[in-house]
């Protein structure tokens, strides 16, 4: 990945590039920033976290921070615009969405209709992207600035997609083939849905019908995390996100969560975070 990419979004928050994807082919590549990938010519052939697809033009697909791209074949006419974002644009642009409406978006190649009108609409909004980079590297005092537009472009860009999927327009998926990729999307969805109830490995081998051994194995596999740091994981970033873009009170966490009462929630947020609900809130900080 362009090192000069890589450094603008710690920096800035996000960073945009045109790029024909070669340093992925036939090499396994964990994202250290949410992407977002629009092609714009040509096809390729890969894997993301173990799940199949065929990204052609016009398509988008996000990858939240974490994921593993794997790239078997790309054609010689292929290229794609990325855009790299922090934690804390990618969880404000998000952050009006549900977590299952989410991991309904993510990951899946998306294509509007073949229409001249949908595809400016995609363009204008990474006209904008590029406007605010343009801007944010030549006056760095504008930064703030710079970061609210580029939420609001992701959020409208994230609306589209959920557009899409709603209208049941075309989308490509293709079958996962590995028994065991397989059983991490399972976990994955399963994950989704319960996650504010049940956060024991032990409830999701058991729903699998697997071993907790198993399931670590496929999701250190997958992942490189087990199935643990997954849930914990995936548990504090709603948390976060519940945080900072809503009013609601810590009991109504508690409530929401299933946590035992608001102490239990506090030590479980402070050990991952570092910081209590109370200073998170008041901070605003997000933690990688």
């Amino acid at each position: 990945m362009n090192n000069v990419y890589l450094k603008k979004i710690p920096q800035f928050g996000f960073a945009t590039i045109k790029s024909s994807l070669q340093q992925f082919v036939q090499h396994s590549y964990q994202f250290q920033f949410t992407s977002i990938f629009w092609c714009l010519s040509g096809e390729a052939l890969f894997t993301i976290d173990g799940q199949k697809h065929r990204f052609t033009q016009g398509q988008i697909i996000i990858c939240p921070r974490g994921s593993k791209i794997l790239l078997f074949d790309i054609t010689s006419d292929f290229s794609a615009r990325l855009l790299g974002l922090s934690k804390h644009i990618w969880l404000a642009a998000r952050s009006s969405f549900t977590p299952e409406a989410m991991q309904e978006i993510i990951r899946t190649p998306y294509n509007g209709k073949d229409s001249e009108l949908e595809k400016e609409f995609v363009s204008n909004i990474f006209r904008q992207i590029d406007l605010m980079e343009i801007m944010v590297t030549n006056e760095p005092e504008n930064v703030e600035y710079c970061r609210q537009n580029i939420i609001l472009s992701v959020n409208a860009l994230l609306l589209y997609i959920q557009k899409i999927k709603n209208l049941n327009i075309h989308q490509t998926k293709e079958i996962i083939t590995e028994s065991k990729d397989k059983l991490f999307h399972e976990f994955r969805n399963l994950l989704t849905q319960k996650f504010r109830e049940e956060r024991s490995v032990q409830y999701y081998a058991d729903k699998m019908n697997i071993s907790t051994r198993h399931l670590n194995t496929i999701c250190q596999r997958t992942s490189g995390q087990n199935a643990k740091e997954i849930i914990d994981q995936y548990t504090i970033i709603e948390l976060q996100v519940v945080l900072l873009y809503t009013h609601k009170s810590f009991q109504e966490l508690v409530n929401e969560f299933h946590f035992p009462d608001q102490s239990y929630l506090n030590r479980y947020f402070k050990r991952h975070t570092g910081y209590s609900l109370s200073e998170f809130r008041s901070s605003g900080v997000m933690v990688d």
